[in-house]
């Protein structure tokens, strides 16, 4: 499931997306965790962003990832205890050998998913880990349709100190999608100073797009059961203006 994260990317990671997603889907998902009465399982715990923070509040939350270096950052963040509640694992074809009150799959983990056989075997897999009656929350992108024929120009998200007196930029592009293979080609372009000079390091990757039907009919074919698809964090429904696919379904049975 999707591509390796270069190691630059894991050790920047944090104090990029403190600035470019915190507040977008933090306390949504922190919410859920706290509220669902159970084992929580986190798919793409990455560094820890949310992990961490739901440990802090007493949640009894675990995490996987399929890419060694965001784990191993993430464990070196955990109180010693419970560094062990991360690991590395694929989530359409773990096999952890317990089941959640909820899952959740937060910020477009799905979109690194391209294959729809695959796509639905992380589903039904989602499924076995469930308690009767769990939960699974996830997000995607909505695709804008200017972006996807035209591309994204290079533009810098993030600017600023990666360590004090240390500058860090982030440049982010897109070449125009595959239409036929519903994809987009990411390129990130990082820049950093260290004690030696200037750094640079790039990372491309290929993210899945999906529009509205296409969600629903994959969630009916798996072994899931849909309850709501929101257009954002807030519980609002979608409309041409919306900017994510915020998705809860159950395990029925």
């Amino acid at each position: 499931m999707g591509q390796p994260y270069p190691e630059f990317v894991a050790r920047f990671y944090d104090v990029v997306y403190a600035q470019v997603r915190d507040g977008v889907d933090n306390e949504f998902y922190l919410s859920r965790m706290a509220a669902a009465g159970g084992p929580v399982l986190e798919i793409g715990s990455g560094t820890g962003r949310l992990l961490r923070e739901a440990l802090r509040r007493g949640v009894d939350a675990w995490g996987i990832d399929v890419n060694p270096s965001m784990v191993e950052r993430c464990r070196t963040q955990l109180p010693p205890g419970t560094r062990e509640r991360v690991s590395v694992a694929d989530a359409a074809s773990m096999g952890l050998g317990r089941r959640f009150a909820l899952v959740a799959a937060p910020f477009r983990v799905l979109s690194h998913v391209a294959d729809v056989e695959e796509q639905l075997r992380l589903l039904d897999t989602v499924h076995e880990h469930l308690v009767h009656g769990g939960t699974f929350v996830f997000d995607l992108y909505v695709p804008n349709l200017k972006l996807l024929l035209e591309g994204m120009p290079e533009t810098c998200d993030f600017d600023g100190e990666w360590s004090p007196g240390r500058r860090l930029c982030r440049f982010v592009s897109s070449a125009p999608a595959d239409l036929a293979r519903q994809t987009n080609r990411v390129r990130m372009r990082f820049v950093w100073d260290e004690a030696d000079g200037e750094h640079r390091g790039d990372w491309e990757f290929e993210m899945r797009f999906f529009f509205r039907f296409e969600i629903e009919h994959l969630v009916a074919r798996s072994r899931l059961r849909l309850e709501s698809l929101h257009g954002d964090f807030a519980g609002g429904p979608l409309t041409a203006d919306s900017r994510e696919y915020v998705i809860v379904c159950r395990r029925a049975g």
